[in-house]
């Protein structure tokens, strides 16, 4: 790579809403210790990357570059990246505190990018790390207890769907919750029951996993059992669920990007193999995404507002970058 390459980007400079980022050029340096530089393909919009648009962090500051999710080639990694080389087609799930992925081309810790299988292309890797990621991470914090009933509220979302599979194949009793309308999909991915109400509910439950809010986590942990397990994957609970010894329930909380602050060489590792391992399923076609609607570079902060503002979409937003 030249010594002093330039890229476009969509740059942050104070809170706002998406339209108010402007497209600028930035210098790209040679890649340093434990990085890679990577031409982009394609970028995925979530809805942490507008949040994070609109608020005060110390983690930001003008001239940011948002974004979290991408796919593209490498072309150049620094010293001691021996698992990467310039050609290999990667995807990512990057930290919020930068430099994102808003941008044709990207600065990552190679720690935390995966190899593509040749089946994969880069619209549909760009759709992939932080649902399935998130899905994956929310799966783990359970113990595998074959023929439990597990609740996953939100079941038809970009998250959702893949934790429906993803117990399914552990042999979980998967009870999906969505909008009737979305029972026949929840059915296809291998739920055992659809439902739309939790009054729907006909005995305890060992687990629920909410992507919703902490206070529907709460809501819903009341149908839990003895020993039981709740996981929310949006927002966090505040407190306990149960009084003290009742219950026993245990409480989890699922952030990616708590990985970026303190994960370790091994801890990523193991997300990274997870990652390549669940691309490998997509590509088999043993694991379905959500569907993909694609639009054009220019368009990002177009459709990110979209996505803030809009009705709330079952399929992913990517943005396809010119190689």
């Amino acid at each position: 790579m030249p010594q002093h390459d330039t890229f476009k980007a969509w740059t942050w400079h104070e809170p706002g809403e998406p339209r108010s980022l402007t497209l600028e050029d930035h210098e790209m340096r040679p890649a340093e210790a434990g990085e890679v530089i990577v031409d982009t393909r394609a970028i995925g919009l979530n809805p942490v990357d507008w949040k994070f648009i609109a608020m005060e962090s110390r983690l930001w500051q003008p001239g940011q570059i948002p974004g979290v999710d991408a796919a593209g080639v490498v072309i150049d990694a620094g010293p001691g990246v021996d698992h990467l080389a310039p050609g290999d087609r990667i995807a990512v799930h990057t930290s919020l505190a930068g430099p994102g992925t808003f941008a044709t081309r990207l600065r990552l810790p190679a720690r935390a990018v995966m190899r593509l299988p040749d089946g994969i292309d880069f619209i549909t890797a760009a759709a992939f790390p932080c649902p399935v990621l998130t899905a994956w991470q929310a799966i783990e914090k359970l113990p595998v207890t074959t023929g439990a009933h597990l609740l996953v509220s939100g079941g038809s979302g970009s998250v959702g769907r893949i934790i429906v599979q993803l117990a399914k194949a552990r042999g979980f009793h998967v009870i999906a919750m969505s909008s009737p309308e979305r029972h026949e999909l929840l059915y296809a991915l291998g739920a055992d029951e659809a439902i739309s109400s939790p009054h729907q509910l006909t005995a305890p439950l060992f687990a629920v996993i909410d992507t919703v809010n902490g206070e529907h986590a709460r809501q819903l942990s009341q149908h839990l059992g003895a020993n039981g397990h709740v996981v929310c994957v949006q927002d966090r609970l505040d407190g306990p669920v149960a009084p003290p010894f009742e219950r026993a329930l245990s409480q989890h909380e699922v952030a990616l990007g708590a990985l970026h602050m303190t994960g370790t060489d091994q801890d990523w590792q193991a997300l990274v193999n997870a990652g390549e391992t669940l691309l490998n399923q997509v590509a088999e076609g043993a694991l379905s995404l959500s569907d993909v609607a694609v639009d054009e570079f220019d368009a990002l902060p177009t459709r990110l507002s979209e996505l803030k503002h809009g009705p709330r979409q079952a399929g992913k937003l990517v943005i396809r970058v010119d190689g």
